[in-house]
């Protein structure tokens, strides 16, 4: 019964959230039920409201890359080195949106983390194709794999621990499994882009002007949108080949900026402009997912997602697995912003039970497909950004692509383990 009663303020939100109410609007009320229903004290509330927000703003990497991302398109310099990647590919744009997508997933495996990445990359596919469903679905499905499968990443750390085994051991198991998604995100890209076309209006006449540039002036002005891409992908790893530190967060912008000023249009007045605009979309996201995951947090408060990852426990134990992770995949969509606390809470009953390394990953994985389509996940709110679109349109278009993704996993866990 106390479940039932806990489930109440959830139930709430999700119901709005259907019928097409504003996430905020759906948060409160959920938030306004669970405060009544824990008899919750005001010093309590005011407290998780403002830790919501301070959780997401105090997240500034991906602040920063959408910020220098904005500023290098300004610079023209990102339309510049698609129609440069177009003339390489003579006009093969599916098939460059599906390499930008796997660019996604090399760069999030190798970060641990998918937003930052999708901050720079995102704007790349929009400018050469738009916002087709089908590659938005793909650049969520592979970071979601991406992180939830990279040795980098916590969510990889935790999944190892549980299953008793090294983290490079358990990156090894389940790297089949990330080929495998890797390639069906890549091929959803280029069929999707096939199948539509390309989904925007563009300015005839700047298109006009991209295209009548030179192959030499197109990679001048593309070289920028280039180096922020290495950069924010290969950062790390350039780091260790020099033998120090020089490419992080803070100088990848300053010398993007660099060179955006020495090789585009815009002159050092107009770029730091163009770098202050270019948080500001990102930063009002930011500030809107935190209001509404301090609803969350309240909610939580309550026990409703222990309680609900205590079903697992009770499950009979050859559908364990395909129930933990049905479990973890509905736990993180109201709770995506915390990848890692929805394992916490989901993993002990499988290491209890002494299941393997793969078992693990599976539920690691089915948690990052619920975060793509979660309005309190950073990723989401990325691609938001770079495809122009809001956070609810994104989970819409993400839905019935990241559910067949995750049917897919179900039935690969059940063959598997």
């Amino acid at each position: 019964m106390d479940m039932l009663i806990n489930l109440i303020p959830l139930i709430i939100v999700v119901a709005l959230l259907f019928m097409k109410k504003h996430m905020l609007v759906a948060g409160l009320a959920g938030g306004a039920v669970a405060v009544i229903i824990g008899g919750m004290n005001l010093g309590d509330v005011s407290g998780m409201f403002v830790g919501g927000i301070s959780n997401m703003l105090g997240i500034t990497v991906p602040i920063l890359y959408a910020a220098s991302a904005a500023m290098v398109s300004k610079a023209g310099s990102i339309e510049a080195l698609v129609e440069l990647s177009r003339k390489s590919l003579k006009g093969k744009i599916a098939v460059l949106a599906g390499f930008i997508v796997l660019i996604q997933g090399f760069a999030t495996y190798m970060a641990g983390m998918g937003a930052g990445n999708t901050m720079v990359t995102a704007p790349l596919v929009a400018a050469a194709v738009g916002a087709v469903p089908e590659v938005i679905a793909a650049m969520a499905i592979i970071s979601a794999v991406g992180f939830t499968t990279s040795p980098a990443s916590t969510e990889t750390i935790l999944a190892a621990e549980s299953a008793g085994v090294d983290v490079a051991a358990h990156a090894a198991n389940m790297m089949p499994y990330t080929i495998l998604f890797y390639a069906l995100a890549f091929g959803l890209a280029v069929y999707g882009v096939r199948k539509r076309g390309a989904l925007f209006t563009k300015d005839q006449s700047q298109a006009q002007q991209v295209e009548e540039k030179s192959s030499g002036a197109l990679l001048k002005q593309s070289v920028p949108a280039i180096a922020l891409l290495v950069m924010v992908v290969a950062g790390s790893k350039l780091n260790g080949v020099i033998g120090f530190t020089l490419f992080t967060p803070g100088t990848t912008v300053i010398l993007t900026a660099i060179l955006t000023v020495l090789l585009t249009p815009l002159n050092s007045e107009e770029t730091s402009e163009a770098l202050i605009d270019g948080s500001r979309f990102i930063l009002t996201t930011m500030f809107s997912v935190g209001i509404f995951l301090s609803f969350i947090n309240m909610i939580a408060a309550l026990g409703t997602f222990e309680q609900i990852a205590g079903i697992a426990q009770n499950a009979p134990e050859s559908i364990i697995l395909p129930v933990a992770m049905v479990i973890a995949f509905l736990i993180a969509i109201p709770s995506g912003a915390f990848t890692a606390g929805v394992l916490t809470l989901i993993l002990p009953t499988l290491s209890a039970l002494g299941l393997p390394s793969e078992a693990m990953g599976f539920v690691a994985i089915a948690t990052g497909l619920g975060t793509q389509i979660s309005p309190v996940q950073i990723n989401v709110a990325a691609l938001a950004k770079g495809f122009d679109s809001d956070i609810m349109g994104v989970i819409r278009m993400n839905f019935k692509y990241v559910v067949s993704a995750m049917v897919l996993l179900i039935l690969l866990a059940v063959v598997v383990v």
